[in-house]
């Protein structure tokens, strides 16, 4: 068949399908001496759907040779690599337009406090483990920050766990403020903030901005719904002892 029949039944190009054959990861068939027309055969359909979903997920040409002349288990292999690379990537991806989105304009930010960097992604790692991802419940992939002149209090819980770390600020602005940060952000600033010295936090409209030692400025989404009211969990208890 021509190459603009070939084409139109896999889903590639004309285009594409001569770049693959410069390539050399799908050879035409069949090439017309007269007239230099690429003809394909039926036999070359598989491979031609493999390329298009190998190139899908993003695999680089010259593992896409690799792939066709591995063996079944190697080829698996090679797939489950460049879906993990992709899902990275998207991640990647996710994260700084949710930084993009939330740093968006310039409403009026309310300074809250400072703390040291690392103190404050130990806290965020402790917590973080009773966070979950609840399609019916996003807000219990949160963070609850709390924080008045003379505390900052992180929560996180799964309605069956529950953490909580109170931390003393290096300094206040003596300002009062709630709100439940990204889950999912905060995993992917911590590294950061542990290798910050100092770090101030300050509150937006639609996220926390967080000022590094080095003047960089991060942002960590705000969530809405309402967050579990713990409270009434840690006011049942009987008083603490050490």
């Amino acid at each position: 068949m021509s190459i603009g029949a070939f084409a139109k039944l896999v889903g590639l190009t004309a285009s594409a399908l001569r770049f693959y054959d410069d390539a050399g990861v799908l050879r035409p068939d069949e090439v017309i001496p007269l007239t230099g027309y690429r003809m394909y055969s039926p036999s070359q359909l598989t491979r031609a759907f493999q390329l298009r979903q190998l190139r899908e997920i993003g695999m680089p040409l010259p593992i896409v040779e690799k792939f066709f002349t591995a063996d079944a288990e190697e080829a698996a292999l090679l797939i489950d690599e460049q879906a993990a690379k992709a899902a990275k990537g998207a991640s990647a991806v996710q994260e700084a337009a949710a930084g993009l989105k939330a740093s968006l304009g310039h409403q009026p930010q309310l300074m809250i406090c400072s703390l040291p960097g690392p103190v404050l992604a130990g806290a965020v790692d402790d917590v973080l483990a009773t966070t979950i991802h609840d399609p019916d419940m996003p807000i219990l992939n949160g963070v609850r920050l709390a924080a008045d002149s003379e505390s900052v209090t992180l929560t996180a819980t799964d309605r069956y766990r529950l953490a909580t770390r109170t931390l003393v600020p290096a300094h206040s602005s003596g300002e009062s403020w709630a709100g439940t940060l990204s889950g999912d952000d905060l995993r992917a600033l911590t590294p950061r903030l542990r290798r910050s010295v100092t770090v101030k936090l300050a509150a937006g409209k639609r996220a926390l901005s967080i000022l590094l030692g080095d003047g960089t400025v991060l942002y960590c989404r705000l969530l809405t719904g309402a967050f579990p009211d713990h409270r009434l969990l840690l006011d049942s208890l009987a008083p603490s002892s050490c």
